[in-house]
């Protein structure tokens, strides 16, 4: 079977070129059945640091198929594979077609998307991140270094720069063919101050679609700015004010998209979207966006069904809006597709579709006029070892860690020790009082989850125990 409607978006060669059309077709030309494939291509160089020194840099090249086989009894079969020659391909076909014998009965199957006509979104891409020096990369890390000790003295420096590209083609038998690429860049540092015992430590993160612009030399002074300089005090256990910063709202809102943002949370009753939809759940503060096209994040054209990615609210001035939805959620709600499939296959195939690329909507308050609005309570750096405890609720828990520090009188006064939180997500967003004008994108180490954030005061956030370092 051949496909049809193919729109390319954001065309970029490959070295040794684009062959994905071709394999696409060959693996649709081996189904009777319905069905879609994907195929992934990435290539990512990641250089890590420990102990203030380089270690373990590495390049790597991926290509895999991924082909999904209804049956005719509506049953869903998924199988991979990174064998992608004639041999490899009838394999892949085999075993999604064994598998689809014995999966459940997918209930009210819609058939695979047809083309939506419209083109695939133009997003902007590194192009020359196949020529990125990596000496010269490494260099820079070297400079960082140097950096972080002029600032604070000896310290030991951790730390990764990940960079990448990635290419998703989308083929399947209803005619819709589709390929994009996408460019991804991050790095962090994690400071400390080894000579003390317990270290402490400070933390800086960022994301951008183009490597050239993770500027090193800023966040390895942001993390060593962070860093206390004096022994912390302890901290008592309580309810305080708070003031997040990007890093640590980055790790509360990818929970709540993973919690209760897709459609399938709500579909199984463990959303707080299930009775908070149409419902203020946040302050009016609070407008959070799926913004896949985003310049100023980790720009993705197509979803895993190769429909194109388009902008939606998803809290609006703190009323909870619908879900996100795939082909098949969307047609159990009577809805249509908000393009935010994940690949079927595992691990994200259990889990449906949610957002990946969120937008806090920026205020206009400085990182003074934060601290001042915080009045007295702690600021955070970030979060650690966050898990869920209640989905419904929204309720996690975890640690701060790398640089938390105590304001009273609106100044930032001394860091204390690390605290043990558990705390919702909503409850937080409720309690948001003033909003940060200064966005930065951050991202995982390949950008499958990424948020442009600024940082924000709450008014209560719950520490039950607290630690003695």
């Amino acid at each position: 079977m051949t496909t049809a409607g193919s729109r390319e978006g954001s065309p970029i060669p490959w070295p040794d070129g684009d062959r994905s059309r071709e394999l696409l077709e060959r693996v649709l030309a081996a189904v009777h059945e319905p069905a879609d494939v994907r195929y992934y291509r990435e290539q990512w160089t990641t250089l890590r640091s420990a102990n203030s020194m380089l270690y373990q840099p590495h390049s790597e090249t991926v290509e895999s198929i991924s082909l999904r086989i209804c049956s005719e009894d509506g049953r869903l079969g998924v199988a991979t594979s990174t064998e992608i020659s004639a041999e490899g391909i009838a394999a892949l076909v085999r075993r999604a077609r064994a598998l689809a014998q014995v999966a459940p009965a997918v209930r009210d199957f819609p058939g695979f998307p047809e083309d939506p006509g419209t083109p695939t979104p133009a997003i902007p891409v590194a192009r020359g991140v196949f020529q990125d020096d990596l000496e010269a990369r490494g260099q820079a890390l070297a400079d960082a270094f140097a950096v972080v000790e002029d600032e604070i003295g000896p310290a030991r420096i951790s730390g990764v720069v990940n960079q990448g590209i990635s290419q998703l083609a989308v083929a399947n038998t209803s005619g819709l063919h589709r390929n994009s690429y996408r460019t991804v860049a991050q790095a962090n540092f994690l400071t400390e101050i080894a000579s003390r015992d317990p270290p402490p430590s400070g933390w800086a993160e960022m994301a951008h679609w183009d490597p050239a612009r993770l500027d090193l030399i800023g966040l390895a002074r942001e993390a060593a700015r962070i860093t206390p300089r004096v022994r912390p005090r302890m901290a008592k256990p309580g309810r305080y004010r708070v003031l997040l910063s990007g890093s640590a709202l980055f790790e509360l809102l990818s929970f709540l998209s993973w919690m209760g943002l897709g459609a399938l949370s709500v579909e199984e009753g463990w959303s707080f979207l299930v009775n908070g939809q149409g419902k203020r759940v946040a302050a009016p503060e609070i407008t959070l966006v799926d913004d896949p096209r985003n310049p100023r994040g980790l720009p993705a054209a197509l979803d895993a069904e190769g429909l194109p990615m388009r902008r939606r609210t998803l809290i609006d001035r703190g009323v909870a809006r619908g879900p996100a939805h795939d082909t098949l959620t969307a047609a159990r709600a009577r809805t249509r597709s908000t393009a935010n499939a994940l690949p079927p296959e595992a691990p994200a195939g259990s889990i449906g579709p949610i957002p990946r690329n969120l937008l806090l909507r920026p205020g206009t308050a400085t990182l003074e006029e934060l601290v001042k609005e915080l009045r007295r309570g702690i600021l955070v750096t970030r979060f650690h070892y966050v898990r869920s405890v209640h989905p419904g609720k929204t309720t996690l828990t975890g640690m701060t860690r790398d640089g938390t520090y105590w304001v009273e009188r609106g100044e930032v006064q001394h860091p204390i020790t690390n605290l043990r939180f558990t705390e919702g997500i909503l409850s937080t967003l409720a309690g948001t009082e003033l909003v940060g004008g200064k966005v930065r994108a951050y991202g995982d180490e390949r950008g499958f989850m990424s948020a442009v954030l600024p940082s924000l005061v709450s008014r209560s956030f719950t520490f039950p125990s607290a630690t003695t370092f």
